[in-house]
Order: C-alpha cells, then sequence, then structure tokens
C-alpha cells in the first residue's frame, strides 16, 4: 500500500471537506424543503415521525453493510458510487418540481439517507490513509467542523428555499456540487490497502472483526463506553420540548437558545480540538470530554425551574463534551485497527451508536415521566461517573501507549 507524503495530505483533505460540506448543504437544505412540503401537504405529525424513523434505518441497517463493503472494494469509487446515484433523486426533483407527491418525498429522503450511510463508511475508512496518524484528533475536530457548520447552515438556506420558492436553483446547486465532489475524489491522490485479500466469503469479513475485538479487548471497551455515552447524551437533545415546556414552563425562546447553545458548543470545542490537536495521549482528550459531560448532567440535576438559564449552559458544555468525545473515539479506533479493517470496525461502531440513541430516548422518557428530569440527570451524571472509572482502570487506557 503506497501512503501519501505528509506535505501533500493536508490539500487532499482540505479538498474533500470542502466538496463535503458544499454536497451536506446543499443536499441538506433540499431535505428541509421537501420536509417542509411534506408538513403542508399532510398537516400530519405521524407522517413525520413515520419519516424521521425511516431516516434512522440506513444507520442501523446499511451501515454493516456499507462498512464490509469499503473493505472489499476501492474505497475512492464506493464514494464515487454514492454521489453519482445521489443525483438520480435531484433529476426526478427536477422532472416533477412543480407536482411533488409525498411518496416521491420519501423516497428521496430516504434514498439520500442509505447513500450518506454509504459514503460516509467509505470515507471513514480512506481517512486514516489520507492523514498521518499523529493528526487524526487534529483531523477528527476539522471533520466535525465540517458537518457542524453544515447542520446549522443547511436549515437556514433550506428556510430560504422554502420562502423564495428556489426549489429549482436549489436543485441545480446541489448537482454541480456532486459533480464537483465526483471530479474531486477522482482526481485528489490518498494511497488505500490492498482489497485483492478479501476475496473470502462475507461471513470471514465479521468472523475477523470479532476476532480482533477479542484480541484487543480495549477497543470492546471503547465501543461499551460509546454506547453508554450515546444513551446519555442524545436524550437531552430529543427530549428538549418537554422539559422546556413542563419542567421549566417556558415558551420557544428557551428552546431555541438550548440548541444553539448546545450547537455552537460542539462547533467551538471541534475549532479548539482542530488547532489544538488534543492531549498527547488521544485517551486524555476523550476522559476530559465524559468529564465534562458528567459535569453538565450534575448541573441541570441541581438546575430548580426558577433558573431556566443554567439548562442553556448545561447545553453549551454537553455540546463541547460531544465534540471531544467524538472526535477521540475515532481516532482511538482508527489508531488500532488494520487498514484492511476500517470500514468494518467503523461499522461496527456506527450501528452500536445509532441502535443506542432509541434506546436511551425511551429510557429517558420512562425515567422523566415517573420520576422527572432532575433524578434523570443525577442517573445520568452517576453512570457517566462509572463509565470513567472503567476506562480508567481497564484495557482502554492501553490502546494509544
Amino acid at each position: 500500500m503506497k501512503t501519501i507524503t505528509t506535505s501533500v495530505w493536508w490539500r487532499t483533505a482540505i479538498l474533500l471537506w470542502v466538496t463535503q460540506f458544499s454536497v451536506l448543504v446543499s443536499g441538506n437544505a433540499i431535505n428541509f424543503a421537501l420536509i417542509w412540503q411534506l408538513t403542508t401537504i399532510t398537516h400530519s405529525v405521524q407522517t413525520l415521525s413515520i419519516l424521521a424513523a425511516l431516516t434512522l434505518v440506513p444507520g442501523i441497517v446499511v451501515t454493516p453493510l456499507a462498512g464490509m463493503l469499503s473493505d472489499r472494494m476501492s474505497r475512492r469509487w464506493l464514494m464515487i458510487g454514492a454521489e453519482g446515484l445521489a443525483l438520480v433523486p435531484l433529476v426526478v426533483l427536477w422532472q416533477w418540481r412543480e407536482s411533488i407527491a409525498p411518496n416521491m418525498i420519501y423516497g428521496v429522503v430516504i434514498w439520500r439517507s442509505v447513500l450518506t450511510a454509504v459514503y460516509v463508511a467509505a470515507f471513514q475508512a480512506a481517512l486514516p490513509q489520507i492523514v498521518p496518524s499523529q493528526h487524526f484528533q487534529r483531523v477528527s475536530g476539522i471533520q466535525q467542523v465540517v458537518t457542524g457548520g453544515a447542520s446549522l447552515l443547511a436549515p437556514l438556506l433550506g428556510a430560504m428555499i422554502v420562502m423564495a420558492q428556489w426549489l429549482a436553483p436549489a436543485i441545480g446547486a446541489a448537482v454541480i456540487a456532486l459533480l464537483v465532489s465526483i471530479v474531486m475524489v477522482a482526481v485528489v491522490r490518498f494511497a488505500e490497502p490492498a482489497h485483492g485479500r478479501l476475496r473470502m466469503p462475507w461471513q470471514q469479513d465479521w468472523a475477523d472483526v470479532q476476532q480482533l475485538y477479542r484480541q484487543r479487548h480495549g477497543l470492546g471497551q471503547l465501543v461499551g463506553a460509546a454506547v453508554v455515552l450515546n444513551m446519555c447524551v442524545l436524550p437531552i437533545f430529543s427530549l428538549l420540548p418537554y422539559l422546556v415546556t413542563d419542567y421549566f414552563q417556558a415558551q420557544a425562546w428557551l428552546l431555541a437558545w438550548c440548541e444553539f447553545a448546545g450547537g455552537m458548543g460542539m462547533i467551538l470545542a471541534a475549532v479548539v480540538l482542530a488547532v489544538w490537536g488534543g492531549f498527547r495521549r488521544t485517551i486524555h482528550t476523550l476522559i476530559v470530554a465524559v468529564v465534562l459531560l458528567g459535569v453538565a448532567m450534575t448541573l441541570l440535576a441541581l438546575t430548580p425551574p426558577t433558573q431556566p438559564y443554567l439548562l442553556v449552559v448545561a447545553l453549551g458544555v454537553i455540546g463541547w463534551a460531544a465534540a471531544w468525545a467524538h472526535g477521540p473515539l475515532l481516532s482511538l479506533l482508527q489508531a488500532n485497527v488494520p487498514a484492511t479493517m476500517h470500514g468494518r470496525a467503523m461499522a461496527v461502531l456506527s450501528t452500536a451508536m445509532n441502535v443506542a440513541a432509541p434506546v436511551g430516548i425511551v429510557v429517558a422518557g420512562a425515567v422523566m415521566t415517573r420520576v422527572g428530569p432532575q433524578w434523570w440527570a443525577a442517573s445520568v451524571a452517576l453512570v457517566v461517573a462509572l463509565v470513567v472509572y472503567w476506562a480508567l482502570r481497564g484495557p482502554l487506557m492501553d490502546l494509544d501507549r
């Protein structure tokens, strides 16, 4: 396998990030406009909830397959194929832009979710071959800046598309962004592992991953910690409307400030991580992030309903902790897994986290209903403390020695 020199790796990464950002922003803005149109057509909460649930399915079902394919095939051509197929729903939208049916909106959003899962699996598997290992934490921070910035900008552009009825120009912009990205992925230089040896039954792919996790106990502990933390973090964002309206008895302004604080905390933390690069030992950055999460949940547990501004502060800290946890999490996995297994190892992590998210939301909702949000927050703080204790005394500390 050829390796890319440190003098040019950053050019490759920047080109890929710029094109990825433009594809994410243009595509997600169109998704926003389509979902809004579906809302105005159906006026049904059930319809939107079904769509939201269906968009989560690719993360659980498609990601393992995409991870296996990214280890069996050229990751470059897998990314190109995913983006090429993403042009299909845009062409369909262009043809029927004057009379878009709800079923068409379902199809477009779900199709894009599937292809995004494939592209992300291939990109994450290819990234360690583009970037020198000593920059993994910094690069993870930059990646979060790209995705976080796109998630903040896309709804604004989507709202503009709706208000100005700019769907046709938006489709054209998304097509151009995809074509430019395809060209960039095709021409930039980055190394790929030899895939010829993976001509084996697909069952062997996952047997190899299981053997890897058995041999490196710290990797299994890493995935376990990620699952627990995802179950703790996701509910606070998903159940914010309940906290704002029922516990704090506040209006929409508090919900807006909380979401803004969480998003800005995440982006600022990612920028700091990208510039600073994290602690010398990646595991220390991860532990600090988990400690910050525990502090934020303790603050939330102690917050009375008469002081809603503390909820905003807690959400900002949680956003910061989430960014600092996600970057080192991927860095540790990338640094401890052979290049030919990156796709499958990433798929295990992503699938486990995607499954944990709805479970955590259901559990949190039940606990809040029975004993209130303060006891739930206190329980999460205790769980986070146990995760830190478990990490400090387990094989997880040996992953980056």
